[in-house]
């Protein structure tokens, strides 16, 4: 008489739930669990490409870009979520991996476009999804000139649940691309602002505008400023700014991490930037106005 072993069948749900639970407890185990079925790495490869650092180690970025280049352009629709692009890759292959991405929710891309013809980011975005942006301010609209720099501006319609901003570099009073403040602060979900990096020589005229949005923007929890010019840290401590707990001062966008140790934690899903600066901000709220200083 031949006996079949009874073998435990798991409801689809809770076999997926198990996997994805086992992946995102080990980082770095779920391209291993890819091999065990079909099935399983479809799941996997939901959370190895929910997040997507192409930075150092450059051998990584290149791994990134040959699977870009051979898979169809909805398997990074339905996957990627969390994109970060620092300067390594030109402006027209960061825009194609920005419109092949359309369901992202975090951008950080710092490339930097060098004609007007190379178009922008602004309209590769998806406006319902995008919450977090960190972008340099010609990326986003594009090269403007003197006469069509007022064109594009940040509005709630094009931004509704933009929360968390980041403006990479920002551009000089005598930029054709300015900064829209008013429109920045008119954005109904925004509640984290960055600027970095900023210059004494460049930037003082921004010191009155940061001021005006902690007054403006009730929602505002973190102002985050980013500069290693000690002459322009001088002046925001001048100016009193720093007394609002809401502001946050760091040299680099990374600190206290070193950037390797921040780039690997952000790719295994761990905080980024804002996460460090909510830290700080939570930090000053807890501290006396008057021992409020240079962060």
């Amino acid at each position: 008489m031949n006996k079949k072993k009874n073998g435990v069948v798991l409801p689809y749900d809770l076999e997926r739930d198990i996997f994805e639970l086992a992946a995102r407890a080990f980082p770095g185990h779920a391209v291993k669990l890819c091999t065990i079925s079909r099935y399983v790495q479809e799941w996997m490869e939901r959370i190895i490409y929910e997040t997507v650092v192409l930075d150092l180690p450059l051998f990584t970025t290149k791994l990134f870009l040959r699977t870009f280049y051979s898979r169809p352009t909805n398997f990074f629709a339905r996957n990627v979520k969390r994109l970060y692009m620092t300067n390594f890759l030109a402006f027209p292959e960061a825009r194609e991996i920005v419109a092949a991405c359309a369901g992202l929710t975090d951008l950080v891309c710092w490339a930097d476009p060098i004609s007007k013809s190379q178009g922008n980011f602004v309209d590769l975005l998806s406006p319902a999804c995008i919450r977090h942006l960190s972008v340099k301010i010609d990326a986003l609209w594009g090269i403007s000139t003197s006469q069509s720099h007022f064109k594009r501006q940040f509005t709630p319609h094009l931004f509704p649940n933009l929360s968390h901003l980041e403006i990479v570099n920002p551009p000089g009073s005598y930029s054709a691309t300015q900064v829209d403040w008013d429109g920045l602060r008119a954005l109904p979900k925004l509640t984290h602002l960055a600027v970095g990096d900023l210059w004494h020589k460049t930037h003082l005229h921004f010191i009155p505008h940061f001021e005006q949005t902690l007054v403006q923007c009730e929602n505002l929890k973190v102002l985050l400023l980013i500069s290693q010019d000690d002459g322009f840290v001088d002046e925001l401590r001048k100016s009193g700014i720093q007394q609002d707990s809401r502001v946050v001062v760091k040299t680099e966008f990374n600190s206290p991490l070193p950037l390797s140790e921040y780039w690997d934690s952000v790719r295994q899903g761990g905080p980024d930037f804002w996460g460090l600066a909510d830290r700080m901000a939570l930090e000053n709220s807890r501290s006396p106005p008057e021992a409020l200083s240079r962060n």
